[in-house]
């Protein structure tokens, strides 16, 4: 079946296509009515509209970059979801990729979101400071960290990592514990640096 275009909806509506454009982009300017038979004649021909070209002409699409260090990792299905379900709010949708701990895998992930025209892109980065990441924000792609500390131009959504520890901490003394024991991974990792440094200013406290 040949792809029908927007001039064949407007002709079998017997609308202007500026009209069929309206109902599909701003449907309450154009009466119920004439929003009906646009809707009858895109049913009829199973039109169905190209949102490549339309994001080429308003510069912008209706999709969200999401990058994550680990797709397996439990931590990161549920922000994907979390991002997925805000989108869907807003009539948009989430493209994840995973750079799997690879700068240079997350580079080529962060170069095709921006030729995608994406409306912005979430990241937990590879690495703290990187530089391409203030690049697209200087560009005009808006760039929100994930689980890391805002540096630059970056805002970011992440846990205080060093206040849970230290709350944590201050918990089991209150409790009348003594001999605490912290259990996490390799201190290399900021999240569990953080905490152990919080648990023990509580302890030492």
């Amino acid at each position: 079946m040949a792809t029908r275009n927007i001039k064949e909806v407007a002709q079998l509506a017997r609308v202007s296509v500026g009209t069929v454009s309206n109902v599909l982009n701003r449907p309450e300017i154009v009466s119920p009515a004439t929003r009906e038979r646009v809707f009858e004649a895109i049913k009829k021909l199973g039109f169905v509209r190209n949102e490549v070209a339309r994001h080429l002409r308003v510069g912008r699409s209706r999709t969200v970059g999401l990058v994550v260090l680990d797709v397996s990792n439990p931590f990161f299905v549920d922000v994907a979801q979390g991002a997925e379900s805000v989108a869907d709010d807003h009539d948009s949708m989430v493209v994840l990729c995973n750079s799997a701990g690879d700068p240079g895998r997350e580079r080529r992930h962060l170069d095709q979101l921006e030729q995608q025209r994406v409306m912005g892109i979430l990241i937990t980065p590879v690495e703290m400071e990187s530089p391409w990441l203030e690049e697209l924000a200087a560009r005009g792609t808006p760039v929100v960290l994930v689980d890391s500390p805002a540096t630059g131009l970056q805002c970011s959504v992440a846990v205080d990592d060093r206040l849970g520890g230290q709350i944590a901490g201050a918990h089991l003394i209150e409790r009348g514990h003594r001999r605490i024991m912290f259990v996490g991974g390799p201190t290399s990792i900021r999240q569990v640096a953080d905490r152990h440094a919080g648990i023990s200013g509580a302890v030492a406290a």
